[in-house]
């Protein structure tokens, strides 16, 4: 338009448009740092939770490093934080426990091996346990176990099919018995009652199980022969 500037007629001021670009750029980083605190929060979480089941929401933000309402922007409850950490950490169980195919393993050195795993992330699933005693409802616990009680729960079946393992129990039965003794014998290493690898208390599971002390050895040293292979 002749004698008229292009700034009158303009929706928007040319010198302004670099402005967007530079707005976008900066949003990832906030998303980043967002899940960066999200992270460190829950692993403060856990590692508090671990020694002391009730501490506050602002224990955890000082072991965090973070102010209150930074924890609060990520979880607004006590419950909330509960159940990302409870996520977090049946997330890690399986994770461990799908590392390995045993499928095609028999059943004796499959269960070796599923204890063994369930040893080495040991600190984990107390803590799951933990949280669901003093603060889980028993539904939510159900929901969290579930896939790893089913795991061991196929394990002991196949077994049991091929003669492996008792049949004094049902396995269903037998399957939260050898939970319970798992967490027992968790509970006393970090209590520092007891020490072990996980060999020992390997060994403990498959013997309650039914298999005999050396057959349960033997199957043991197998599953640890499997795992140093996929190292």
């Amino acid at each position: 338009m002749p004698g008229i500037h292009p700034s009158r007629w303009l929706p928007w001021r040319a010198e302004r448009l670099p402005l967007a670009p530079v707005y976008c750029l900066r949003m990832p980083t906030k998303r980043r740092d967002a899940e960066a605190n999200r992270d460190r929060i829950l692993r403060a979480a856990q590692e508090l939770l671990s020694r002391q089941p009730t501490a506050s929401m602002d224990d955890v933000a000082q072991a965090a490093g973070v102010v209150r309402r930074t924890v609060y922007s990520h979880f607004p409850t006590r419950e909330a934080l509960l159940d990302g950490l409870a996520d977090k950490v049946s997330g890690h169980l399986l994770g461990a426990l799908g590392g390995t195919d045993r499928s095609g393993l028999e059943p004796d050195v499959a269960l070796a091996d599923f204890a063994l795993t369930v040893w080495a992330v040991g600190a984990e699933y107390r803590l799951l346990m933990t949280l669901a005693e003093a603060d889980l409802s028993a539904a939510r616990l159900h929901e969290l176990l579930a896939p790893i009680r089913a795991q061991g729960l196929e394990l002991l079946v196949r077994g049991r099919a091929g003669g492996r393992f008792a049949t004094h129990l049902p396995p269903e039965l037998l399957t939260l018995a050898l939970q319970g003794m798992t967490l027992s014998m968790i509970q006393a290493v970090n209590d520092g009652v007891w020490h072990d690898d996980g060999v020992a208390a390997s060994t403990a599971v498959l013997v309650a199980a039914g298999l005999p002390v050396q057959a349960a050895e033997s199957a043991i040293a197998a599953a640890r022969d499997l795992k140093l292979a996929h190292i």
